[in-house]
């Protein structure tokens, strides 16, 4: 993957069920950026996911949270978005506009059913998507039995990407069902590569195949591979992952424990490799090929939530599908005005938004993004 070009900046949208982790996750991706200095809580009150008093008081999102970082020299927006069912209109407007979806849930398989209705969103709109099983630490049951419940309420095959490595009863680390390598957990730091223990070398083939057999079912050259037993390259089990995720054909199940930053670094890179490029999200969205080309010859964003901040007024987040937005850009009879980029609530002036940045500005009624 060295000498890979850096990609425009990119869009995810974390969504899931209420108290799966979801703002703790946005907190665990955000320092791993080094975008924030140190990870807050909820009891604190001061995370970038609650950013309104609202959402502090009553210590859950009510609305879309944005968030900018930077991982491996390129430009990640992310949507942190509530999880009760009566805000769902927010995660839908969040949707929309994103490249790809982090579905986080809780290890437990009597829970996953909660995940129905974001499933059946993700479907009707053809959305790509990653899930990421949180709190593992904390899990009462076993993998298996887990990847069951949620294939149940799943439409599209779901790919195991990773396996738990034990001590007793306790998780330690991983091993990646691609790269046949293990990572011992170490707090505070990033995961260890170690040898593969021999607990884990005979239970981490079983995984690995059923991995295999899922991509193979979108490829007939590894379908063919497999029946005459050749194992395939690593670089050429990657590029079926990027693939089939971005065609909607197969999902990634990653797990961790966002509060300790198990598995988040993983995720980052994954998200980095496979997630759909801006301009491949909008050929999506508009079903016109070669997507911008199909909107006309000028700039194009689109709105997808307004805030009415205190001391700001009102404010309108929006993505860059097309061309670049500067302030005192005009669309029809709007003008932009305080171009930023946020981090929750706290606004950050940028002198531009290029194709597939998320943006906010107006400063007065009579000035939005759009």
């Amino acid at each position: 993957m060295s000498g890979r070009i850096p990609s425009a900046p990119r869009c995810a949208a974390i969504v899931g069920p209420y108290l799966s982790g979801k703002t703790t996750l946005l907190e665990a991706l955000l320092h791993s950026c080094g975008a924030i200095q140190r990870r807050c809580t909820l009891k604190e009150g001061n995370r970038v996911g609650d950013a309104s008093p609202e959402a502090r008081e009553r210590g859950m999102g009510i609305e879309i949270n944005a968030a900018h970082a930077g991982f491996m020299g390129e430009r990640w927006h992310f949507l942190d978005c509530p999880g009760s069912i009566e805000f769902m209109q927010e995660t839908l407007a969040a949707l929309m506009v994103c490249d790809v979806a982090i579905v986080v849930c809780e290890p437990e398989a009597e829970r996953v059913q909660t995940l129905g209705p974001i499933f059946h969103a993700l479907d009707e709109y053809n959305i790509p998507y990653m899930i990421y099983v949180n709190k593992l630490d904390t899990a009462n049951g076993r993998v298996p039995e887990l990847m069951e419940a949620l294939q149940l309420v799943s439409s599209k095959p779901l790919a195991l990407r990773h396996v738990p490595i034990r001590d007793g009863e306790t998780i330690t680390g991983y091993v990646d069902l691609v790269s046949e390598r293990a990572y011992l957990y170490k707090p505070g730091n990033p995961s260890a590569l170690i040898k593969i223990p021999d607990s884990v070398q005979d239970r981490n083939e079983g995984p690995r195949q059923e991995l295999l057999e899922i991509l193979a079912d979108f490829n007939d050259d590894l379908l063919e591979k497999l029946l005459e037993d050749v194992v395939p390259p690593k670089d050429e089990v990657y590029e079926h992952l990027t693939q089939d995720l971005r065609s909607g054909d197969v999902s990634p199940v990653f797990l961790g424990a966002a509060e300790k930053n198990h598995g988040v670094f993983r995720l980052l890179k994954a998200l980095r490799h496979e997630t759909p490029e801006a301009t491949q999200t909008l050929e999506r969205l508009i079903g016109i090929e070669g997507g911008a080309e199909g909107i006309g010859g000028e700039p194009a964003v689109q709105v997808f939530k307004t805030y009415q901040l205190p001391h700001t007024g009102k404010l309108s987040l929006a993505r860059v599908w097309k061309g670049s937005v500067k302030d005192g850009s005009s669309f029809g009879n709007n003008r932009v005005s305080g171009l930023s980029v946020l981090m929750g609530h706290s606004l950050t002036k940028t002198a531009e938004g290029v194709v597939g940045d998320v943006i906010g500005g107006g400063a007065g009624k009579h000035h939005a993004v759009a």
